[in-house]
């Protein structure tokens, strides 16, 4: 059996008078959701009264088996089990039952006993949620059913159910049953108008529920208690009835501070009746509507009554009647005002409603049913008070006229800034009178930032006329192009007629297209009929599109259209531009037929090319005899790709296959290309490619499951990378099929050096296997040559591809390399006049997708220079890069050789940057560099993190810092010293003190003083840092403190005339003063 639920498939017997002998096979499969393979089912049924199993398998998507088995004729001993990992019931539920799968769920059920008598367990966990069945014991004997007790545990409490029904009156069963839960806590979603506040989590302490009676004369009785952030509500009914009506004797919601109560009855036999009020004083319904807490106070009563169905056969048709006199109070911390009315008659309804919510105000009133008159007034209406989550304003007023299915519509709306869920509007505009009939209407849409599924900067739709008679003009913007079009449409008895009077895209790159003439169309219920709409562009070519849907389908055709109409949308490669030559006709059709589909598309190119920016070479791919073909019948497909590259090679490909998710697949590829510069395309770096590809590849197995055959080959491959300085050569690769259905690669070149680089790995599209996996290798392979930095590396890496995930493993060994400092730092700045901002979100700037975990290791030939350091560097570290983290580091590298400071050459005795997890850019140093000056021994030690160094000058013997510095500086005491060496001594000293003179103008900043900084004082004999203030516009007053050694010192300075002043300095040290004239030039 086949049909829209799946294929069935049964085999066997079932046989009731021999002792109900059993032999059955049932097969299933189940239509596939978009993007999911198919369910398939499975079930087998075996045996007679004595003993009989039956047994079920599936794999939606995880397998789920269940097994059922019997035991014995008169007091059957039965054991019931059903396992699954991973069980989704949108596989086993068709799509038109089930419009939104729920998520998979993990199952795992037993069930065992004789007879009546069960013994349950189990557990299903969906996402983050579990519910466990705890030991429990159901039994049914003589038509009484006994649970004792059945207890669920779930939301951190436990559910239990404890009590029996009898049965055995089957036109008045009796039961008497409790339903207690306990400690159930669970956290409502939050509310999307306020992100930033976390929901309360709601507490059911207790409730209980009672059941007891027959279902001629019954009572339900329960009391429960629920908390929430330290506040606790209560609920408490009683509601007694029996087979034919149900009255509340009370039932009464209790929160902090409010009430809720209500009353009334209710009757389903002979017909549907009822009679109800609620009381509001201060009630809260958040505690039972989370997300909607409040303070409510009012009134509501409903009456109604089911009417005779009438001769049109309306089954369920009814006189009801709401009324709220008046509720007020506030709600989601809005104040609320609400009056409402509404009637209802068979078809026919009226209703008047007034609402003040927050800053909304909301006024409607009218009848719907045979006639329409409906008025609407928003002054204005924000959306965020009526729908959480939602945003926006939207004011004005509407009137609908007329008939359902004739109506008039009038309206002023303006809406502004408006969302809801992934519905944005930034403006809106809809105003005018369109009726049904007649040739006087109008009616203007203006929007703008749009976005329902598209983005559009501007929208204009103009209506003129009625809908029965309709005109129209409208255009579309956005950042991609625009799009404008007029026609019209007219109603024609049971169908609808129109003509495309005018239809212009202009896209944002590229010549515009124009309709070439009007286009009549047609809407007959589920014909749609299209006449040829042929489309022109000032560069050439068309492109032309007709249909009769569903009998004749779609056609679509093109003649002469060049390639050079997608290069405006082609992105850069590597910065340069890409170039199309060519022409290219396509003719195609397609039409449903039953659930697959009929028609072909063929699409041809003469000759062309692909150029990539000012190629000197010219273009990288040169083709002709383009020929794409696809024939679609109900029960196959067939496509046919074939190309030839001028002489250089062709490729030619076949595929069959059906419409089924498990329909065979067959398909042959043959290639063989010598003219490799395409390569280029791929890889900006790469400079003259050559070699030769070649081979056939078969495809076989299923859609589903495609498996691969054959070989590919490349040879005597060579080329350059001038950016790293390598010349390949020797290289060759090998893609080969595997008798799993994956591809298994390996590859190898020579990049210039001793040892080549080896690539072998696979490829495979199911299984629990990685999509791509790669193992790269190499001993003394040249990873870099130019002048700037030569490497040698031993690379041991792991790679896997699983969609845009990438994850690196291994290690790489570097035993030698040379490095230019200062030709790796000549690099491309930005000039003065460019700016550089950073993102305006940096939480959702892009981040490389790689999951590094790479250990480096240097050998001991690995040496550098510039910049006054001549050195090695040896050492071990462990690089972690994660996808949206920076990346970090652990272990150390060491640091030896000489180095240039201060004008003298030093050398490290102990140099090291230690990394222990922590980002990769900011290790801690720990170098130290040293001279040696008779018995005297200078030196300067740097650490801290590289991103805020500390540097300290040492000495031994010990002595001053100043005295260290000397000796660093100069080779000699600083008593020994000119003033020009005494002088470059303080600079010295000003450079360590850099960090510290930042530091103190920002504080006197801060305190309103005119001096704070680092500066030199003579008194002292070198550099201090200090503070001053201007007292009087001619009287400045300083003080300070040495940067090296230990003093202080306090300076006066008053200003004279024309450019003099006096200046007097105190110190620990010495007493100075000094009478000082300036002049600006």
């Amino acid at each position: 059996m086949a049909g829209n639920l799946g294929d069935f498939q049964i085999d066997g017997h079932y046989l009731p008078r021999k002792d109900y002998r059993t032999d059955l096979t049932v097969r299933a499969l189940l239509p596939a959701r978009p993007g999911q393979a198919p369910a398939r089912l499975g079930l087998v049924a075996r045996g007679d009264l004595a003993h009989m199993q039956v047994a079920l398998t599936s794999h939606s998507p995880q397998p789920l088996r269940a097994n059922l088995v019997f035991d014995g004729r008169q007091d059957p001993a039965w054991q019931l089990s059903a396992r699954s990992e991973q069980l989704d019931l949108g596989q086993l539920m068709p799509a038109q039952y089930m419009a939104q799968a729920p998520a998979p769920l993990l199952l795992d059920f037993t069930a065992r006993g004789r007879g009546g008598n069960a013994q349950l367990r189990g557990r299903v966990r969906q996402g983050d949620r579990e519910l466990v069945l705890a030991p429990s014991n159901l039994i049914l004997d003589n038509q009484v059913l006994t649970a004792s007790p059945l207890v669920v545990e779930a939301f951190g409490g436990s559910v239990r159910l404890q009590g029996r029904a009898d049965f055995s009156d089957a036109k008045n069963p009796g039961f008497r049953a409790a339903v207690i839960a306990e400690q159930l806590t669970w956290t409502p979603q939050p509310d999307p108008a306020t992100p930033g506040a976390a929901p309360e989590p709601m507490h059911l302490k207790q409730a209980r529920l009672g059941l007891a009676g027959s279902l001629k004369n019954w009572a339900a009785t329960g009391n429960a208690e629920v908390a929430r952030a330290a506040q606790d509500a209560s609920l408490d009914f009683d509601v007694r009835g029996n087979d034919q009506r149900a009255s509340i004797e009370r039932f009464k919601a209790t929160t902090p501070g409010g009430t809720l109560d209500l009353a009334g009855s209710a009757a389903w036999v002979p017909e549907l009746a009822w009679d109800v009020s609620a009381t509001l004083a201060g009630f809260d319904p958040g505690y039972f509507l989370p997300g909607w807490d409040g303070n409510l106070s009012g009134t509501l009563a409903s009456t109604g009554k089911q009417l005779p169905a009438t001769a049109a056969g309306d089954a369920l048709r009814v006189e009801a009647k709401v009324d709220l006199p008046q509720l007020r109070g506030h709600l989601r911390g809005r104040a609320v005002d609400a009056r409402a009315r509404f009637a209802v008659q068979g078809t026919q309804g009226e209703g008047e409603l007034r609402l003040r919510l927050g800053d909304s105000r909301v006024e409607a009133k009218g009848k719907v049913g045979d006639r329409l008159d409906v008025d609407a007034r928003l002054e204005p209406l924000h959306l965020s008070d009526l729908l959480p989550g939602a945003s926006g304003s939207l004011a004005g007023t509407a009137r609908l006229r007329g008939t359902p299915a004739q109506p008039d519509i009038s309206a002023d709306l303006h809406g502004d800034s408006l969302q809801w869920d992934d519905w944005k509007v930034g403006q809106l505009n809809l105003g005018g009178h369109l009726p049904w009939r007649g040739d006087d209407g109008s009616l203007q849409l203006r929007a703008s930032a749009v976005e329902a599924g598209l983005l559009l900067d501007q929208v204009r739709i103009d209506t003129r006329g009625s809908l029965q008679n309709l005109k129209l003009d409208a255009a579309v913007h956005n950042e991609l192009g625009e799009l404008a079009l007029a026609g019209s449409v007219r109603q024609a008895g049971s169908a609808w007629r129109g003509e495309l009077a005018a239809l212009r895209v202009v896209p944002v790159k590229g010549a515009p297209w124009h309709l070439r003439h009007q286009a009549a169309f047609g809407l007959q219920g589920s014909r749609f009929t299209l006449a040829d709409a042929c489309l022109g562009s000032e560069t050439g070519g068309g492109l032309c599109i007709g249909a009769d849907w569903p009998r004749e389908g779609l056609r679509l055709s093109g003649d002469a259209l060049p390639l050079a109409l997608v290069q405006p949308w082609l992105p850069p490669n590597a910065g340069r531009r890409m170039y199309l030559r060519g022409d290219v006709t396509l003719d195609g059709h397609l039409r449903p037929r039953g659930k697959a589909w009929e028609g072909s598309f063929k699409v041809a190119s003469l000759e062309g090319g692909i150029r990539l920016g000012d190629n000197a070479r010219g273009e990288l791919v040169r083709y002709d005899h383009f020929s794409l073909d696809v024939d679609m019948q109900p029960g196959a497909i067939n496509g046919y790709l074939g190309i030839g590259f001028q002489g250089d090679g062709f490729v030619d490909a076949r595929v069959q296959t059906g419409w089924e998710a498990d329909a065979a697949l067959t398909g042959e590829l043959y290639l063989n290309m010598s003219r490799l510069y395409w390569m280029e395309l791929f890889s900006p770096d790469l400079v003259r490619p050559k070699g030769l590809v070649e081979g056939h590849v078969s495809l076989r197995g299923t859609r589903t499951q495609p498996a691969l055959g054959g070989e590919a080959t490349l040879s005597n491959f060579s080329g350059e990378f001038p950016a790293l300085g390598l010349a390949l050569s020797d290289g060759s690769g090998r893609f080969s099929a595997q008798p799993d259905g994956s591809a298994h690669i390996a590859a190898e070149v020579n990049t210039g050096g001793e040892g080549k680089l080896r690539v072998d790995g696979g490829l495979s599209w199911f299984g629990d296997a990685q999509p791509l996996q790669l193992h790269i290798a190499g001993d003394n392979v040249l990873v870099s040559n130019t002048s700037e930095l030569r490497v040698v590396a031993n690379p041991d890496l792991d790679f896997t591809l699983a969609g845009t995930a990438m994850e690196l493993r291994g290690s790489v060994h570097v035993p030698e390399a040379e490095i230019d400092l200062e030709r790796l730092d000549r690099g491309t700045s930005a000039s003065e006049d460019v700016v550089v901002l950073d993102p305006v979100d940096p939480a959702e700037t892009r981040t490389s997708p790689l999951d590094m975990d790479l250990v480096v290791s240097l050998g001991d030939k690995v040496r550098m220079s510039g910049f006054g350091l001549k050195g090695a560097l040896t050492g071990r570290m462990q690089v972690r890069a994660r996808p949206g983290h920076e990346m970090t580091a652990n272990g150390g590298l060491e640091v030896s050789g000489r180095y240039k400071a201060y004008g003298q050459d030093l050398t490290i005795t102990d140099g090291q940057l230690l990394w222990n997890h922590g980002i990769v850019s900011d290790p801690r140093i720990n170098i130290r560099a040293q001279r040696g000056i008779g018995e005297v021994t200078a030196g300067i030690h740097v650490t801290g993190r590289a991103q805020q160094p500390r540097v300290d000058v040492w000495s031994d013997p010990a002595m001053s810092q100043s005295e260290a510095l000397a000796y660093l500086v100069l080779g000699r005491s600083l008593s020994m010293a000119s003033s020009d060496q005494a002088q470059q001594v303080n600079a010295a000293s000003a450079a360590l003190s850099a960090g510290s003179g930042l530091i103190a103008a920002q504080v006197g900043a801060r305190l309103g003083l005119d001096d704070a900084g680092v500066s030199q004082s003579r008194a002292l004999g070198g550099a201090v840092i200090g503070v001053g203030k201007y007292i009087t516009p001619k009287l400045y007053v300083g003080y300070g403190v040495s940067l090296i050694g230990s003093g202080s010192v306090l300076t006066l300075k008053y200003l004279l005339r024309r450019g003099f002043d006096i200046e007097v300095e105190s110190s620990t040290v010495e007493n100075r003063g000094s009478i000082n004239w300036r002049k600006e030039k």
